[in-house]
């Protein structure tokens, strides 16, 4: 392969941070796209290292266990820092030696970035504490309900002076794609997608995909905007009429149409989006039942326990995880 061009730039390094449960398809997404622009460059402009906190391998999600090339190395200014871990990080890692290491490498100059659950550790530990975030789709009530300072986002990436955050899953490449673009041009990135067969490059404002949306749209773009406002109004329900209303169709094509295509009612579909809603609540945030039973758009708390039973055949406080903090 041709080398592209270009002026002298010194090496850039990424220190990946591998907690429990990280993903490997994200892990695999910054990895690949470095060596590929390498590659293509015919010079080794970026560098990367693995990183746990102990230096262990650490089991990745899907069960494969990752040998990391060390402990937590010392970083510089303008290093990058790349968190990779499960949303529910906070529950199975408790100690603060990679809290302290973060935290010592931001006051250090080095920009900090949370994929997928990466971004939600970051502002559990106080590292995001404001602005916008680009916030896993599954993940944004638990932004909204804990941290009122940051604008959760459903975005493919975002990225701030501080902090570089990204939804995660296949968005990863988008990102790095972005970080290659920065650091050696767009001609470089675009060969590197080319090489790993990506054929649609998003930028970071991109919306995540929701296949089951998508699919609705090219299915019923009626229902799919009823879905969507529906969405919109998990905390302060509204009636299916005036959903029907929005979309300019009566109640009852609005019945019709749900029926068909979901096999539900609109009312039923509305409770279990708010059901799900409130057990990413209860298993991601301390917030007590009845907190979560307001947050979910239910009056009382009685009625949230009844209807969350009925769903998921357990209660809420069955549900419940607790999350030292």
């Amino acid at each position: 392969m041709k080398a592209v061009s270009c002026a002298p730039v010194e090496a850039n390094r990424f220190v990946f941070l591998l907690m429990p449960g990280f993903s490997a398809l994200e892990l695999g997404s910054g990895t690949d796209s470095l060596a590929a622009a390498n590659e293509t460059l015919g010079r080794e402009l970026f560098q990367w290292e693995t990183a746990s906190e102990t230096g262990d391998s650490v089991a990745s999600s899907s069960g494969l266990t990752v040998a990391v090339d060390g402990a937590l190395p010392e970083v510089q200014r303008g290093e990058f820092v790349v968190v990779f871990c499960a949303f529910n990080s906070q529950i199975h890692h408790r100690s603060g030696k990679a809290v302290a290491w973060l935290r010592r490498a931001a006051r250090q100059g080095a920009r900090l970035c949370g994929v997928g659950g990466g971004a939600l550790f970051l502002a559990r530990i106080g590292i995001a504490s404001e602005g916008r975030i680009s916030a896993h789709w599954k993940m944004k009530p638990v932004f909204e309900e804990r941290y009122l300072n940051l604008d959760p986002a459903c975005t493919v990436f975002e990225m701030t002076s501080d902090i570089v955050s990204c939804g995660g899953g296949a968005a990863t490449l988008d990102l790095f794609l972005e970080l290659i673009r920065q650091k050696a041009g767009p001609e470089t990135s675009d060969r590197v997608a080319d090489q790993l067969l990506c054929g649609s490059v998003r930028d970071g404002h991109c919306r995540q995909s929701n296949s089951s949306l998508s699919g609705m749209k090219n299915r019923n773009e009626k229902l799919s905007k009823a879905i969507a406002n529906i969405q919109e109004y998990l905390d302060e329900p509204v009636s299916p009429s005036i959903i029907a209303s929005q979309v300019g169709i009566s109640t009852r094509q609005l019945e019709r149409l749900f029926r068909r295509y979901l096999g539900v009612s609109p009312k039923t579909y509305m409770m279990t989006l708010r059901l799900e809603r409130a057990r990413t609540l209860l298993q991601q945030t301390p917030m007590r039942a009845i907190d979560v039973a307001t947050a979910c758009g239910f009056s009382t708390q009685s009625l949230f326990s009844k209807r969350y039973k009925q769903h998921f055949g357990k209660s809420p406080c069955d549900e419940r995880v607790v999350l030292s903090r």
